[in-house]
């Protein structure tokens, strides 16, 4: 039985790392990290579950190997949990942000896990023995064990599978097999991550791990087409990152190279063979070259297409935020705001310049780098206890490098993957190569290891304690296996449900993984928008029983609501601190407050909710005022313009509205003036364009309402309420030919609307009447 459980642990690790950077599917929403979860999390509790029921049922004992890296780990995995308990959003902080994933204690628990297998399962090679103390460690050399070469051949497997998919990807080779799953036919695929700047950061610390493995080569090891494999490999995911164009993956990549190389000098680790240094000095320039030149702009030449870039979030606002997340109050010191929830920590501590940049629409679920994270999720406690870690294992590595070179390779990628952590943030794969790699150095180093061995024969009252707590573990494991099967077939159904007729499968969804928050906002929105077109119909073609449905469908997702004997727990219930479920929640009153008393009041409300968890997003500033407007209060709705305004200066909603409280005011003059004047300043904007025309018309300046009316058509040929606004001016003025010709183009951009067909049969009428006389 002991070999039948060794080969599931082996069989498992190797699994993995094998697997987890190649693996995704099609079926979840999210391809890549939430399969990588899954797959991550069902192969180290197996493993882990088989080496402490090999222990127990089998050996009857518990051997531990003790490495100076436990204590450290265990108090960092500590901290994290702690933090669940506090969390402003328990769910992210268990299963990751939605979208996200990589970032819950779920995900942390199963790295510790397969951190553990590793250091507690290898059979230690010969060539990584440290050659004073071979005999104390040579271990039980067991076949039936993983051990490190096989671990890194295997792991190259991995990556010489990416690189070859990646290629075959941006040359547009897997474009043409129409059988594939439709995320394969991108032409940034790659295996890694949805990104090509994921990628590039994960074959930035594979260039230095491959470096490593040239340089410790020793010329009686290895054959020549194992030494030629990985120069091969070496070079292709060079001219791959050198394709990509990522500033940050060469920044670690020289950043890497250059400590290795000032430690190496320093230590005289190659005074042997001091040509060996000449690789990774050779790829210290490369990366200094590329980190300056500009590459990506013969994409379009080389690929005929410019790859799609990510957006990352600035370095700067990931650092303010962070802080201020930490520093909040004396809970968030502590411990943070909880693991997941990096995406509550940027709506409520975005920076107010934040507004300034290209892409102050966006709400960040992720920071620019993986620190910024730790430190606003898990508070200072989290990141000393993090530093404390990578402090203790690089003081020993540095003291046992030169005694065993063999490790050379596996601190090298250690490196790149810390210094990584300082310019991107941290993904499945990369997270999974931390640990791997600094687990394989740990048995690497060998002798700061002892082994703790407590024997369970001669404690049979023991041994049944031990066997109960494995047989508990057991059926534990088995009810998250359960759990999660139903959240990835509720993942299924959202996926299929985020088509066009695909509420039934939403709702679907959200019954088979009540917990999740994200899917009810989605369900509550479709529901918002089939009020929004059940509204825009006739009045006489209203069904009121339906928009009673979705109005109240919508609410209930949202806020929760009984439906016959089951209640249901809305977004905000689930994620009180979550700014979309309250802007969501907003929005639906607003948009019933001519339907429901009350509603104007609790759109207010909702969305001075959303306000409070963020605080410095003008749009939603202009939102309340607008609802403030809708109420008549005027006072209150400039109050809230003017702070969207100070917010962001160049926003033109508020500006916008601001000229129509003056319209409301019967103040048409001065809201014509506030409107020219921002056609001044955005003649481009066909929005402006059309609300300026709409003031002239109500003011009897139809030749001047007509000339804005077609300069907005000009810069939206499609825009439909210009081209309706158009036709009702011309149908003013008397040309009933050109207002049919209007309402004609309205009616074939928005096909079925019966008030535009009553309008064009009402003009060809009156048309047909002018010809009899």
């Amino acid at each position: 039985m002991s070999k039948s459980f060794n080969q599931i642990i082996k069989t498992s690790i190797y699994l993995l790392v094998f697997l987890v950077p190649l693996f995704f599917l099609p079926f979840s929403f999210e391809t890549f990290e939430f399969n990588k979860q899954y797959l991550l999390f069902f192969l180290a509790s197996l493993a882990f579950f088989a080496w402490l029921a090999k222990m127990v049922f089998n050996d009857k004992e518990i051997k531990f190997k003790r490495t100076p890296l436990d204590i450290p780990v265990m108090i960092f995995l500590l901290v994290a949990i702690v933090g669940v308990f506090f969390s402003v959003d328990k769910t992210s902080s268990l299963f990751g942000f939605y979208g996200k994933f990589s970032d819950g204690i779920i995900g942390l628990i199963s790295l510790v896990m397969f951190f553990f297998l590793i250091t507690n399962n290898l059979e230690v090679e010969p060539k990584f023995l440290n050659k004073k103390s071979k005999t104390a460690i040579e271990g039980e050399g067991d076949s039936q064990r993983a051990n490190i070469p096989g671990i890194i051949k295997t792991f190259l497997w991995s990556v010489s599978f990416i690189v070859l998919l990646t290629y075959l990807s941006i040359f547009g080779v897997l474009d043409n097999l129409k059988f594939l799953p439709g995320v394969m036919l991108k032409n940034n695929f790659n295996p890694v991550t949805a990104s090509l700047e994921g990628l590039a950061v994960f074959l930035a610390v594979v260039v230095a791990f491959l470096s490593g493995l040239i340089m410790t080569d020793s010329k009686s090891e290895n054959s020549k087409l194992k030494k030629f494999t990985i120069r091969l490999l070496l070079f292709l995911s060079l001219v791959l990152l050198i394709i990509i164009d990522f500033g940050r993956a060469w920044i670690l990549l020289l950043l890497t190279l250059l400590f290795f190389v000032v430690i190496a000098l320093g230590k005289r680790m190659f005074r042997d063979d001091v040509n060996k240094l000449l690789l990774p000095i050779l790829l210290i320039i490369v990366s200094a070259v590329f980190l300056f030149v500009n590459t990506s702009g013969l994409q379009p030449l080389i690929f005929k297409t410019q790859f799609p870039q990510e957006q990352v979030l600035n370095q700067r606002f990931s650092s303010i935020i962070a802080f201020k997340a930490a520093t909040e109050n004396i809970k968030n010191g502590l411990v943070g705001t909880g693991v997941g929830t990096f995406y509550n920590d940027f709506t409520k501590f975005r920076p107010k310049d934040f507004n300034q940049s290209v892409l102050w629409r966006m709400r960040f679920d992720r920071p620019g780098n993986y620190l910024s994270e730790v430190l606003a999720t898990m508070g200072f406690l989290g990141i000393l206890s993090y530093l404390f870690l990578l402090s203790f294992f690089l003081i020993i590595s540095y003291l046992f490098i030169q005694q065993n070179r063999n490790a050379i390779p596996l601190i090298m990628g250690f490196m790149a993957l810390l210094i990584g952590q300082f310019v991107y943030y941290q993904n499945t794969v990369l997270a999974f190569c931390f640990w791997l790699f600094m687990a394989l150095s740990v048995v690497a180093w060998q002798k700061p290891t002892k082994e703790k061995v407590f024997s369970l024969k001669t404690f049979p009252e023991l041994a049944l304690i031990f066997s109960v707590i494995l047989m508990v573990l057991g059926v534990g494991i088995l009810a998250i296996y359960f759990f999660a099967g139903r959240f990835y077939l509720a993942d299924i159904n959202y996926q299929k449900g985020l088509g066009e007729t695909g509420t039934e499968k939403i709702e679907k969804a959200t019954l088979l993984n009540p917990y999740q928050p994200s899917y009810r906002i989605v369900l509550a929105r479709r529901y918002l928008d089939n009020l929004s077109t059940e509204i825009q119909k006739p009045t006489n073609q209203i069904n009121q029983d339906l928009l009673s449905f979705y109005a109240f469908q919508a609410i209930n997702f949202t806020k929760g609501g009984q439906v016959g004997s089951l209640y249901i727990k809305g977004a905000t219930e689930l994620a009180p601190n979550n700014v979309a479920g309250w802007e969501t929640l907003a929005m639906i009153y607003r948009q019933i407050q001519g339907l429901v008393g009350g509603a104007s009041d609790w759109a207010i409300k909702s969305f001075e909710k959303a306000i409070n968890l963020e605080p410095t997003n003008a749009v939603l500033h202009s939102e309340l005022g607008k609802s403030y407007l809708a109420v008549n209060n005027i006072d209150k709705a400039k109050q809230e313009f003017d702070k969207a305004k100070e917010l962001k200066p160049d926003y033109v909603d508020a500006f916008v509205q601001e000229a129509l409280i003056y319209e409301k005011q019967n103040n048409l003059e001065e809201a014509i003036k506030q409107m020219e004047s921002l056609v001044g300043s955005y003649p481009s904007m066909p929005e402006i364009l059309l609300e300026l025309g709409r003031l002239y018309f109500n003011n009897g300046q139809t030749s001047k309402a007509i000339a804005q009316f077609q300069a907005a058509i000009n810069l939206a040929p499609d825009y439909s309420n210009a081209r309706y606004s158009l036709g009702v001016a011309y149908q003013k003025i008397g040309e009933t030919n050109k207002a049919i010709a209007e309402f004609e183009k309205v009616l074939t951009l928005n096909p079925g609307n019966a008030d535009i067909q009553d309008k064009l049969n009402q003009l060809q009428s009156e048309k047909t009447a002018e010809k009899k006389k």
